[in-house]
This record gives structure tokens, C-alpha cells and sequence, in this order.
């Protein structure tokens, strides 16, 4: 019989739950960590493993047309998939949430800073990149950044903020001025996008002056010269100033100072996008991993993040922007495409599958894997406001209507694979 005492306690609590345990651990629920889950699915021996995806996001953009989200011509909530539910829905896989703060490689080991370990078999690093500005930058804390959920949520109000009908510029004779700084497939798309608003806005917006600005002598430096000609007469078509040549040396609220051959002058800027290249994922600086002299995680052939001939750690995979492919003739080029997560996905599916067939530790030795094939390019469609261009090596078509129509459908089809 239990005394007084002992009734007044309250009951024993239950003791926390500090490692979980799965086949299969996937760090980033984005682009590769839901195709992956997709793959595996897919193959009659990967239904069986357990999969346990990790995301500081329960939810994620459809990032190709993120530049529509932000203008209001796409609506967030078809743009965007609730991918926790889409990851939970799996009877065998369950989403996390949390911040990643430390990676145990070989142990295959990862902590949250809510104190949780996650543990797998399997390790597949998909963290993805970040837009970020060179630290040379002055005043870079001034220029708005739209690649994350976090960030386009903030960019969107900042922007609605400028241009809608509460703004302070609307009193103002002269329109806001909005500068996206970096030439390449996001910066036009984005700057076309806001060039559009002068035909196509939410009601009460108004629209802003476009100035993009580009640090080479011509836009999209990977793309042929006739594609990079189209477009920039597309743009200045639809009211947008090019800054060629010009590098970005300080940002503050209201302005930004350029730098070009004739020297260094301001540009009037109400806000300022930075699209001018990607870097890796900060957590993956601190990996115990094999990295590129630019920072980013180095794979082989297989997708392996130690791809020798005897691996050490033949379980730890990576994949998507966060990696660079090595193989016999060094670097591969990348797209950093979405398309490219969907073919490494495949492979990594495949080679996982294959090892979870053998006993741990592989006392006969790993047996050989699928290498992933190098595609060095794939069509491109290229959104510029009211003009677009589809867009594959040397050839170019201009289909506006069925490049906008064809890029839905891709989205929906995309959020359909994960949703069925």
C-alpha cells in the first residue's frame, strides 16, 4: 500500500525519447528528399524500409516559379506542397521537423537542437543551398533573398509592402524602383516577372521601375549568345534598364552602388533581390565530409560521398544542389535543376535498395553500384513577364502562352507524384 507521501507525487514521468531509428535518414525534404522517398516506393524491395525525412520546413515552394509566387500572378497555396503530410501519409516514413545541428557521419547520426538523434542505416545528405551575397558586399544585410519558405514569406510582404496601395510610394510622382542583381535564369525570370506587373498586378499594387543589374557583358553566360540577345531585347521591350558589366560593391534602403568600367556610381533602389549565385548550405561546411574547394559536397559516380574502391562509409549518399559530381575526368557540370534531383534520386534509390539487400558491414564486400549518367543539358523554359522562350542548346522557340500552361503542369504534376 502506498503511503501519503507517495499519493501526493505526481506520477513518474515517461523518459524522453532521445534516439530514433530508421533504414533509411534523409536530411532535406525538398527536391531530392521527396523524389527519393518517391523511388524507393516505386520498387517493390523499397516499400519495406523505413524512411525518416528530416526539414526545418513542413511545407515547400515550387521553387522554378517561385519569381510568380512573389508577383502574385501564382497563388501560394497552389505553388506550394504540404510536405509533412505528403511524408506522413507513408505508413513506413515519417517527417521531422527540426534544426539540424550536428551530422555524425560514420555513425550515420544526426541532432536536432531539441535534443532528438535520429539514426539510420542509411545517411542521404539533401540540405540543398542558399542565396547568399559575398561577404565583400557592404550592407548585404539589404538585399532581399528568396530561395527559402522563411525568405519568400518575408520578400512577399516586403514586396506587397512596397508596391501595394498602403505604401508610401504611391503619393510619390515617380514609381518604386526595384533592382535584381545577377544575370542568370533566376535573375531575368524575376526581373521579367516584375516588369510584368506593369500589365498584371494585384488590385491597388502599382507598377515598379526594373533595373537589373549583371556583372558580365551579357546576360545568361551559359546559354548561347542569340538566346542571351532574345531575351535582353525582351526585357528592355517591357520596360526593364539593364546594368551590364557592373558589379554590386554596397546596398542600403534606398540605394545601391554599382562599379563598372567608368567607374562607381549609385542607383536609386526602393529594394533590391539578390539572384547572383548560390552557395552551400552553411551546416555543410561543419560535415566531416569530402567537400570541392568551393565548398560543396563531393560524390562519385554513385552518389557515395566516399566513393573509393574499398568504401569506408558506404552508406552515406548525397545529392541535389548541395553536390558536385567527381568522376574519371574530374567535376562534372551541373544544371542545378530540379530535373537533375529527380535522375539522382533514381539512382540513389536503386543503390540503396541493393546494399540493404546484403548483411551490414558487408563481410563479403560492397558489392557495385549503379553510377549516375552525366546529362550536361536538358530544355530550358525561360519566363520573361508577358514573353517567354523554350530553349535547348543553340535552339529557341518563343511559345508564350504554352510555356506558361506547360510549366503548370509540370508543377502540378510534380505535386501530384508526392501527394498520390
Amino acid at each position: 500500500m502506498s503511503s501519503a507521501t507517495d499519493a501526493a507525487q505526481p506520477p513518474a514521468a515517461e523518459p524522453l525519447e532521445v534516439t530514433r531509428d530508421t533504414d533509411v535518414l534523409i536530411l532535406g525534404a525538398s527536391f531530392l528528399g521527396l523524389e527519393l522517398l518517391h523511388q524507393l516506393r516505386r520498387r517493390p524491395q523499397g516499400r519495406g524500409l523505413r524512411v525518416m525525412l528530416v526539414d526545418r520546413h513542413r511545407r515547400h515552394g515550387y521553387l522554378p516559379l517561385v519569381h510568380e509566387r512573389l508577383c502574385g500572378r501564382l497563388d501560394p497555396g497552389e505553388s506550394e506542397i504540404d510536405t509533412a503530410a505528403a511524408v506522413d501519409a507513408d505508413v513506413d516514413a515519417c517527417f521531422v521537423q527540426g534544426e539540424i545541428v550536428a551530422v555524425d557521419a560514420p555513425a550515420k547520426e544526426v541532432l536536432l537542437a531539441s535534443g532528438l538523434r535520429l539514426r539510420g542505416r542509411f545517411l542521404v545528405i539533401a540540405l540543398g543551398s542558399i542565396l547568399e551575397p559575398p561577404p565583400a558586399i557592404v550592407g548585404r544585410e539589404h538585399l532581399v533573398r528568396y530561395k527559402l519558405a522563411d525568405e519568400q514569406e518575408s520578400a512577399t510582404t516586403t514586396l506587397a509592402n512596397l508596391l501595394g496601395p498602403d505604401s508610401a510610394a504611391v503619393a510619390s510622382a515617380d514609381p518604386p524602383t526595384i533592382a535584381v542583381v545577377g544575370g542568370g535564369i533566376s535573375g531575368v525570370e524575376l526581373a521579367g516577372e516584375l516588369a510584368h506587373l506593369t500589365t498584371e498586378r494585384p488590385p491597388g499594387w502599382q507598377a515598379p521601375q526594373v533595373v537589373l543589374v549583371h556583372s558580365g557583358k551579357r546576360l545568361l553566360p551559359r546559354f548561347a549568345a542569340r538566346v542571351a540577345r532574345r531575351t535582353s531585347r525582351y526585357l528592355q521591350d517591357q520596360g526593364v534598364v539593364l546594368r551590364l558589366n557592373a558589379r554590386l560593391t554596397a546596398a542600403e534602403p534606398t540605394q545601391i552602388r554599382l562599379r563598372d568600367p567608368q567607374g562607381e556610381r549609385w542607383q536609386a533602389s526602393n529594394m533590391c533581390f539578390w539572384s547572383g549565385g548560390i552557395q552551400p548550405a552553411p551546416l555543410i561546411a561543419n560535415l566531416d565530409l569530402p567537400r570541392t574547394d568551393a565548398g560543396w559536397l563531393a560524390v562519385g559516380p554513385t552518389m557515395q560521398c566516399f566513393p573509393t574502391p574499398r568504401p569506408t562509409l558506404p552508406d552515406v549518399f548525397a545529392g541535389g544542389d548541395a553536390v558536385r559530381v567527381i568522376g574519371d575526368g574530374g567535376q562534372w557540370p551541373t544544371m542545378q535543376r530540379a530535373i537533375e534531383c529527380i535522375w539522382q534520386a533514381a539512382v540513389i534509390a536503386r543503390n540503396i535498395i541493393k546494399l540493404s539487400e546484403e548483411t551490414e558491414y558487408y563481410p563479403s564486400g560492397v558489392p557495385p553500384l549503379e553510377p549516375h549518367r552525366l546529362r550536361e543539358d536538358f530544355f530550358h523554359g525561360i519566363s520573361l513577364g508577358g514573353r517567354s522562350l523554350v530553349v535547348y542548346g543553340r535552339a529557341m522557340v518563343d511559345v508564350a502562352g504554352v510555356n506558361t500552361w506547360f510549366r503548370r503542369f509540370l508543377m502540378r504534376s510534380y505535386f501530384a507524384r508526392y501527394r498520390e
